[in-house]
């Protein structure tokens, strides 16, 4: 069974705000694939639901891994640097 999830206007704006900044409604329309003006509907009405919701919804989470995923490639980059200049190391300061 399919949940339906809502959101109110103010939960839309702080994702929006959260992901985008100020400047967040036509980023967030653009990433949904919405119209602009279906932001400011949104927020007019007092929120979404369903589809609209779960649009929302996913982008967070797309977003999320998206920026896990960064974090595990420079973590990944640094770790294998550190390794680099330990055996660099170890070869001039064997001791």
């Amino acid at each position: 069974m399919a949940v339906d999830r809502t959101l109110t206007s103010l939960q839309i704006r702080e994702i929006g705000e959260a992901l985008f900044g100020s400047a967040w409604q036509g980023e967030m329309a653009k990433a949904i694939g919405v119209p602009r003006q279906s932001i400011g509907y949104y927020l007019k009405s007092g929120g979404v639901n369903g589809a609209q919701a779960a649009a929302v919804i996913g982008l967070v989470a797309r977003r999320a891994a998206r920026e896990r995923r960064t974090a595990t490639e420079q973590e990944t980059a640094t770790n294998t640097r550190q390794a680099d200049l330990s055996q660099l190391l170890h070869r001039f300061d064997p001791t």
